[in-house]
């Protein structure tokens, strides 16, 4: 082989790396898009703004703190950026639905092409939801955020300190509690019992524990995670029928156990922040709702994978974020659904992410809250945060896209707990006004039971024979009712009563307090619209930002051209020489003759390339290193509850603490 095509032939290695790593690195560090919220239950959609190349960018919009009490100041803040710098004709907030002017957070701060930060403090005296989002104007051109079709909704106003939370087993014959234990501020987001009642599984915002029921005093393990938060993106826990395996979701993360230990058989990474997390009855398979974003890679995935291998099986992903999951016992069927701006019940075979069952939008603006499916995956069913054209619940089989029946109250309110028999006969229903319904597969015109409770609730489970009903809410209590005789038992807590679970012999029920379900909701309070004096005010911890530092890195594509202009200048610099060499190579290879000066011709275009080659290597490095020190400083605080936009963090790379949801 003639020297010249060894060249020819390392050389065209070279090039088919750099073309690889090349596209490798605009893949990587595309910018984001963000990912907004909105998905409370709102009156109506906001008419969407008409796109103009003259409008400018609003990222960020957040409000900080994102809940606590009464009388405490809060700050919304948003950034606004144009790509020709101009200054904001105007920068308001939609509050409530009123207009206001936003200030600089940073009077001075000028240079609109990177991003100037505008804020509007606000102090409550009564607990109740707030709507808010932001409108501002360059004079061309609008732009909004904290909006889909509907405001964001925040800070989440409480009238608990939320710092007496536990775990307790409840026997279901008496009443009577027979074991508790203390989780003090930390929020329990979700407990799961085995079959037999033996085994319960817990998730706190930044623990996994596993107990005996028989001795709640200390747990037989603890899992403590380096991450956590509070809201209604919390993640979750599950366990197989047996006990002996359970799976967990804390931030990305998500862990295999063996009753045996604490120490994960396997760690995965989600593609985003979990709603919910289920397992099959059977231990075999586990599924896993994040939240995201409505396009790109990250976030809004239904995630399938074998308890065998961290390997993941399939992902599919939506516009709008999975809020439930649910699988059937043998694992053959996954059920799941989705908020603004998708509103839609899945049904999946574990073999393919293509859907068996994709259904119309079911909301006109709000969450297809939760979906449960029956045990040998024949029937699903599906609740909703309410609003116009909604149904309390929708039934599907795996033979339509179009509901079997559908159960709606005169009016659509929003519901986020549902519970269905195993065998799929019997759903129990309740509205977050504390409506509570018993319906049947047999009779889908009118309930077969129904409760008012004087509770915003949010947790409830079904006995497999559809005899006893669990509830809890706000109230601080749960709710023991049973369907034959109609009596109602009550159990009380010092906190709100977030989840529960029936073992699946009907003998215990485990349940846990604390707050994430009831975001975005006005619960039932006797202190509703009450007017606090507020005769001082609280100030929250400190925001950590910086107005002369750029707030909005994952999104500003200016700081990212930056490095990349260089990189591309030289890839297209090695590229041409690259060619050219090749050219002049095969030229005097088959005619000699016709250049005489072809060693130093090549020796120049040889040295060319090389030079273009490393270049455009060592730019591409930079490039990557600079992505890498944006995205590790913009996430390696999330989940300290704080919004921290001068390292980065944003709805995108830390939805815990810059968002409180979808």
């Amino acid at each position: 082989m003639s020297r010249c095509l060894k060249t020819f032939i390392f050389l065209a290695f070279c090039f088919v790396a750099t073309f690889t790593l090349t596209l490798l690195s605009a893949t990587t560090s595309s910018a984001e898009t963000k990912m907004t919220t909105g998905d409370g239950v709102v009156a109506g959609k906001i008419p969407k703004l008409p796109v103009t190349e003259n409008d400018p960018v609003l990222s960020n919009g957040q409000v900080y703190p994102f809940w606590g009490p009464v009388c405490q100041r809060y700050t919304y803040s948003v950034t606004y950026s144009d790509k020709n710098d101009r200054p904001p004709e105007y920068v308001k907030i939609i509050f409530n639905g009123i207009p206001t002017n936003m200030e600089k957070r940073v009077p001075t701060a000028s240079n609109y092409k990177t991003g100037v930060q505008y804020v509007y403090k606000f102090v409550p005296n009564k607990i109740g939801a707030n709507f808010y989002y932001f409108e501002a104007s360059s004079g061309l051109g609008k732009a909004r955020d904290s909006i889909i079709d509907s405001p964001d909704n925040g800070p989440v106003l409480f009238d608990s300190a939320l710092d007496k939370n536990e775990v307790t087993v409840i026997d279901h014959q008496t009443g009577a509690k027979t074991g508790t234990f203390t989780t003090g501020k930390e929020w329990v987001d979700k407990v799961a019992l085995s079959d037999n009642g033996k085994y319960l599984a817990v998730k706190t915002t930044t623990k996994v524990m596993l107990f005996d029921t028989t001795n709640m005093t200390n747990p037989l393990w603890t899992y403590a995670a380096d991450v956590g938060g509070t809201g209604d993106v919390a993640g979750g826990v599950a366990i197989s029928g047996d006990g002996a395996t359970i799976v967990a979701s804390i931030d990305t993360k998500v862990l295999l156990f063996d009753k045996s230990s604490n120490q994960p058989l396997w760690e995965a990474r989600s593609a985003g922040n979990a709603y919910d997390i289920a397992i099959s009855k059977n231990g075999q398979y586990l599924a896993v709702a994040t939240a995201g974003e409505a396009e790109g890679p990250a976030g809004n995935m239904l995630q399938l994978w074998n308890k065998n291998s961290s390997k993941m099986l399939w992902q599919y992903h939506a516009s709008g974020n999975f809020h439930s999951v649910s699988l059937s016992d043998n694992g053959d069927f996954i059920t799941a659904s989705t908020g603004c701006p998708d509103r839609r019940a899945y049904i999946f075979s574990k073999e393919s992410n293509a859907p068996l069952v994709q259904s119309q939008m079911l909301t006109y603006d709000s969450p297809i809250s939760r979906a449960r499916i029956s045990a040998d995956g024949s029937v699903a069913v599906f609740c909703t945060d309410g609003g116009p054209s909604s149904s309390l619940v929708a039934a599907f089989d795996l033979n339509s896209n179009d509901p079997l029946w559908r159960f709606t109250e005169s009016t659509q309110r929003a519901s986020r707990a549902l519970s269905l028999t195993p065998d799929g006969k019997y759903i129990a229903v309740a509205n977050m006004l504390g409506d509570v319904y018993l319906l049947s597969q047999e009779k889908t015109t009118s309930p077969l039971a129904s409760w008012h409770l004087n509770d915003t609730t949010a947790a409830i489970d079904v006995t497999s024979d559809g005899g006893l009903i669990a509830v809890g809410g706000t109230g601080k209590k749960v709710y023991l009712l049973d369907v034959k005789t109609s009596q109602k038992r009550e159990v009380s807590f010092p906190e709100f009563v977030g989840t529960l679970d029936i073992s699946a012999n009907g003998n215990l029920i485990a349940v846990g307090t604390g707050a994430a379900p009831y975001f975005f909701e006005e619960y039932i309070t006797p202190n509703r619209n009450k007017i606090v004096p507020c005769a001082a005010v609280i100030e929250p911890p400190e925001q950590n930002v910086n107005q002369n530092q750029s707030f909005n890195k994952t999104v500003d594509s200016t700081s990212k051209d930056k490095v990349e202009w260089p990189g591309m200048l030289f890839g297209l610099g090695f590229s041409l020489c690259f060619l050219a060499l090749s050219l002049y190579l095969a030229i005097a290879i088959k005619w000699p003759r016709i250049l005489q000066k072809k060693k130093l011709i090549s020796a120049v275009l040889i040295v060319a390339t090389a030079v273009f080659l490393g270049l455009t290597i060592a730019a591409m490095i930079l490039n990557k290193q600079t992505t890498f020190n944006q995205n590790e400083t913009g996430t390696k605080e999330c989940g300290n509850n704080l919004c921290e936009e001068t390292v980065g963090e944003t709805k995108e790379n830390c939805p815990r603490d810059c968002s409180g949801g979808d």
